[in-house]
């Protein structure tokens, strides 16, 4: 084969092996379209009718068609608003009156549907509906959140009805995983109907959990101990889950003298268990005996699982098929 050709082969050779490696270059680098919220992405509908004595006034948002599946996401609207009318009828209101705000995040848009409605008791009622921006997809609090949320929302909720139980209802049963809801890049807010949780006149009621104080970690199944007396006690290492709850390393105090663990909060000695010892205290008082006394391995303290959820709140956890634990906790 002449050298001409051998050079021109090698030439057209180097050539391709040029062209694929930028084609792979820019495919590698393509990132892709993803999206934004935008102002115009809907218009306000003014709502002026009368159905069988009610008068409907106010607006409610229609998104564009640059929203994927717009169509579906303004259905979900027009239920959302006559789900709301039919609840006002059930208390025979002569007029409602509709308004909205809109919220979003990087991934998820929240509608917020408010309505005022004129009755022998003047009420607010709320519904909401919920999107993921990339694809038009409607999505539910757990599908928003990634996770169920409900045992956090139910701990928030309680603390608030034992701090104030002047105000709000002693037995609140309705599931904060039905409720009407919005996402920030902060806060997730749950939001109550006038009179769901509290007798008191004071518009719709909101439950706000900051993201960042929620806690969702887990803890291998060869990171905790199970007990040898015949109850087989989950045994938990006391430092890595109070840090992964957000203590820090410092506020678990050792005493290696008489074997003590004190758990600071804010500076000041809080709680204070001692290997061996079946109890606990709690400000230096003695507080009731625990599931199983403290144990020390290997420079370790382990505790029973159930200290956490009944004396620091660890809100809820799941073990998987591999005996690995997921805890889920609110601080703050």
């Amino acid at each position: 084969m002449p050298k001409f050709v051998k050079y021109a082969v090698a030439a057209l050779f180097c050539f391709i092996v040029m062209v694929i490696a930028v084609y792979a270059f820019e495919e590698a680098r393509y990132v892709p379209y993803v999206p934004t919220w935008q102002p115009d992405m809907y218009v306000a509908v003014t709502l002026n009718e009368r159905q069988q004595g009610l008068d409907i006034k106010g607006e409610i948002p229609e998104l564009s068609e640059e929203v994927p599946d717009y169509a579906t996401i303004n259905n979900a609207i027009f239920d959302a608003k006559n789900s709301l009318i039919e609840g006002t009828r059930r208390i025979r209101a002569r007029r409602i009156t509709f308004g909205y705000e809109i919220f979003y995040t990087d991934d998820i848009v929240s509608i917020v549907i408010m309505a005022d409605s004129r009755a022998v008791t003047d009420r607010t009622s709320v519904a909401s509906v919920n999107f993921r921006m990339e694809t038009g997809q409607i999505v539910d609090l757990t599908e928003a959140m990634g996770m169920d949320i409900t045992p956090l929302a139910e701990g928030k909720i309680a603390d608030m009805i034992r701090r104030d139980p002047s105000t709000y209802y002693a037995a609140f049963t309705a599931p904060p995983t039905g409720q009407a809801f919005y996402l920030t890049e902060d806060y997730l807010v749950l939001l109550f109907d006038e009179f769901q949780l509290s007798s008191v006149p004071d518009s719709t009621r909101l439950i706000q959990l900051v993201l960042d104080n929620i806690k969702v970690f887990t803890i291998s199944y060869y990171d905790y101990r199970i007990s040898q007396d015949r109850y087989e006690i989950k045994m938990m290492p006391l430092r890595l889950i109070l840090t992964s709850m957000g203590y820090n390393y410092d506020d678990i105090v050792w005493n290696p003298s008489c074997q003590e663990a004190i758990i600071m909060r804010d500076g000041y000695p809080m709680i204070s268990l001692t290997a061996g010892e079946n109890n606990f205290q709690i400000n230096g008082v003695m507080q009731r005996s625990l599931e199983a006394a403290p144990e020390l391995k290997n420079h370790t303290m382990y505790v029973p699982i159930s200290f956490f959820d009944q004396i620091l709140g660890l809100t809820a956890y799941d073990i998987d098929e591999m005996g690995n634990i997921t805890f889920m906790t609110y601080v703050g």
